[in-house]
C-alpha cells in the first residue's frame, strides 16, 4: 500500500504548449518549485490539479492532500486527471506530460486544448505501476494512445541490448510517434481506422497470436480498462503471473462504467 502523506504536491505553470499528432497535445510545465521534481520510475505519474471549472486561480497550494479536498466545498475543488510525465528534463526544471484531445473532453483533457503559458497548475506525485523483476530478461508493452508517453518513456530507459516488444493501438497512421530506445525493440502499431476507442480490443487480437519469448518476462500495460483486463487475463492464461504483469485501467469507456478493474487479480 502507497503512502499517500508522503507525495507531494508541486506548483507550476504552463511554459510551452504543442500539437504532436492532430490527437495529442505536449504541455511543458516550468517554474514554481518543479526544480524539486525527482524521477521515480520510467512510467511515473502525476495528478495535473487545475483551477475549479469558471475559474483561473488554483485553490490549493503545497499542502494539498486528498483528506482536504473531501473537505472543501464543491465549488472550491481543483479538477484534474492522472497523467503519466512523457519527460522531465531536471537541469532546464522542466516536465511534458502528453495530453490525448477528444470529445467529450472531459476537465483535464477540455483544459490542455485551451492552454497557455502562464495558466498555473499543481501537480500531485509522482507514483508508478512499473516494476519488474530484477532478473527479467524481456519487456512486453501494451496499451493504446493513453500508454504512449509511459511506453515511451520505459523504453527511452531499457538498458542495451534488452529484449522488448511494444504493441501500440492508435486512431491512424497520424498518431505514430517515434519511440528511440537502446533496446532490441520491436514496435507494432495498430490502427483503429479512426473507430472509436475503447470499442475494439486490437491489442487482445495481437497478443493472442504473440509468440512470447523463452526466459524471464514482463509485461507493462495502460489503456481501457476492458482492454487491459482482458489483455491481463490472457498473459495469465500464457504464463505470466502477478509479479511479472502490471497492466493499468488508464480510463473508462461510458459502456465498461461498471466494469470492474481486475488489476489484482
Amino acid at each position: 500500500m502507497e503512502d499517500y502523506t508522503q507525495i507531494r504536491t508541486f506548483l507550476t505553470s504552463v511554459r510551452a504548449v504543442r500539437q504532436v499528432t492532430p490527437l495529442v497535445r505536449r504541455i511543458t510545465f516550468a517554474g514554481g518549485d518543479l526544480g524539486a521534481f525527482r524521477c521515480i520510475a520510467p512510467d511515473q505519474f502525476v495528478y495535473l490539479l487545475l483551477p475549479p471549472p469558471g475559474r483561473t486561480a488554483l485553490t490549493v497550494d503545497q499542502g494539498f492532500t486528498w483528506a482536504q479536498y473531501r473537505q472543501m466545498p464543491e465549488p472550491e475543488r481543483p479538477v484534474g486527471a492522472y497523467y503519466t510525465v512523457r519527460e522531465h528534463r531536471a537541469g532546464a526544471g522542466e516536465l511534458d506530460i502528453d495530453v490525448v484531445l477528444h470529445e467529450p473532453s472531459g476537465h483535464a483533457s477540455g483544459w490542455a486544448g485551451r492552454a497557455q503559458p502562464g495558466d498555473p497548475v499543481a501537480l500531485w506525485g509522482p507514483r508508478t505501476a512499473y516494476a519488474p523483476p530484477a532478473d527479467t530478461e524481456w519487456h512486453l508493452l501494451v496499451g493504446d494512445e493513453t500508454a504512449l508517453p509511459a511506453i515511451a518513456a520505459i523504453l527511452r530507459a531499457l538498458p542495451l541490448g534488452m529484449r522488448a516488444t511494444a504493441v501500440i493501438e492508435v486512431a491512424n497512421a497520424q498518431e505514430e510517434q517515434p519511440l528511440p530506445t537502446p533496446a532490441e525493440a520491436d514496435v507494432r502499431w495498430l490502427h483503429r481506422n479512426d473507430a472509436e476507442a475503447g470499442h475494439i480490443n486490437l491489442v487482445v487480437e495481437a497478443l493472442e497470436d504473440l509468440a512470447l519469448p523463452s526466459g524471464v518476462g514482463y509485461a507493462w500495460g495502460g489503456g481501457e480498462v476492458k482492454m487491459m483486463n482482458l489483455a491481463r487475463r490472457l498473459l495469465r492464461q500464457r504464463g505470466l503471473d502477478r509479479a511479472s504483469t502490471s497492466l493499468v485501467g488508464y480510463w473508462r469507456h461510458p459502456q465498461h462504467a461498471d466494469l470492474p478493474d481486475e488489476r489484482d487479480i
